[in-house]
């Protein structure tokens, strides 16, 4: 009965540990979904200091994409935003993570939900970030 009871104490133990983990993993992940009639293309992740763009990859219509983003620069305050430009060539930016400092992790979803003959998109950006 001892033996049972220390199998289940160190299984808890490991899957607390593993769960605790898991939350703690830093940086970003991001789930693109385009519902679209169209492909997705030029957008793009940015926030304060970064040291290049995100270029997110071409999107087909339904289908979806994920990538993950650790900000390794130097800042304080900070905030993410999607960028891109529409066909007249006006960029248009919307935020996707409101506020993060170094350390924060979380992410988000962004659906694509229409685009209109202008190439402007209209989203929905769903904030999942965590403090540290």
């Amino acid at each position: 009965m001892k033996k049972v009871i220390g199998v289940i104490l160190v299984l808890g133990i490991i899957g607390l540990g593993s769960y605790f983990l898991l939350l703690r993993q830093e940086g970003f992940g991001f789930t693109v979904k385009n519902q679209t009639n169209k492909e997705i293309t030029g957008l793009y992740l940015i926030y304060n200091h970064i040291n290049s763009d995100i270029k997110i990859p071409s999107i087909q219509p339904g289908e979806e994409t994920k990538l993950h983003v650790t900000p390794t620069e130097d800042f304080g305050e900070n905030s993410m935003k999607l960028q891109y430009k529409d066909s007249k060539g006006k960029q248009h930016t919307e935020y996707v993570i409101g506020y993060f400092e170094k350390g924060y992790s979380g992410g988000g979803k962004i659906t694509l939900e229409s685009i209109n003959k202008n190439g402007e998109i209209q989203m929905k950006v769903e904030d999942t970030t965590r403090l540290y």
